[in-house]
């Protein structure tokens, strides 16, 4: 006679409780590890680095290799999170532009020895960016650094605020220039232009120029002059003239900022 085991219900419902629970369990792997507090340790220890070197041989004889090496103390700490995740996309995208300014620091120390100029304005350009990103990191994300490196960190920092300001005016001018649009009438056989403008930058002018270039129906120039303003206030509306010696008016006019003066906040 044939024996048969039986199973009970009972039982497989619990074996089924019991490997979903270990399943639930399990760590997830597919949760996403995000790299935004470990870049802003990384920036510090990479800009104390740095600091370090520059602190060390402050009398160096300057050379490519110098330079290469100093931003590679940097460059070393950070360079790992161009691809990395962040849970902030705008950290991302200030993480990834600092690393590419040190980039542009690695690329024009290149060319210290053969084009000094250029090595010169290229390093600027990028040391204005760098600075204005650790103005931002330290501000907006708490970077912090150990105390024998925080006097050249409050340098940099407040650099980086000078750059700010200063393109932020430039953008508000150029953007009152594209806006001034002057009308031309005829005067004593040449051509007078006149545009009402208001002040909407933000800013007071101690002094502003703008250059006005005159072009023709073929689109060629003909002729440049400019209009120039003094305590110019923000919010203020006044009339730019513009005087020319063409005898016949533009097809087409160009207004570019030229030269501004910000007046100082009392």
């Amino acid at each position: 006679m044939k024996k048969h085991v039986l199973i009970p219900l009972c039982t497989i419902i619990a074996c089924a409780l019991l490997l979903t629970g270990c399943t639930s369990q399990s760590p997830n792997q597919s949760e996403p590890q995000y790299a935004d507090e470990a870049f802003i340790a990384s920036l510090a220890k990479g800009y104390e680095a740095r600091d370090t070197l520059v602190n060390q041989s402050p009398n160096a004889e300057k050379s490519v290799e110098y330079y290469e090496k100093i931003v590679d103390a940097e460059l070393s700490q950070v360079e790992q999170y161009q691809t990395a995740q962040f849970k902030d996309s705008k950290l991302q995208e200030n993480a990834i532009a600092y690393i590419n300014a040190l980039k542009d620091q690695r690329t024009a120390a290149g060319l210290y020895e053969t084009d000094k100029d250029k090595c010169t304005q290229d390093w600027q350009k990028a040391y204005d960016k760098r600075t204005e990103l650790l103005r931002l990191f330290v501000d907006d994300y708490g970077l912090t650094v150990s105390g024998s490196h925080q006097d050249s960190l409050n340098d940099l920092v407040s650099h980086g605020k000078k750059v700010t300001r200063e393109n932020d005016e430039k953008a508000a001018v150029e953007s009152l220039a594209a806006s001034i649009v002057p009308e031309f009438t005829e005067q004593y056989s040449t051509y007078t232009g006149k545009a009402t403008v208001t002040n909407n930058t933000g800013y007071d002018f101690d002094t502003i120029s703008f250059k006005v270039e005159l072009f023709d129906e073929s689109n060629v120039k003909v002729e440049t002059t400019g209009m120039y303003a003094s305590h110019w206030l923000n919010g203020e509306t006044i009339v730019l003239d513009c005087y020319t010696s063409v005898q016949e008016p533009p097809a087409t006019v160009k207004v570019v900022a030229d030269y501004y003066q910000v007046a100082e906040s009392n």
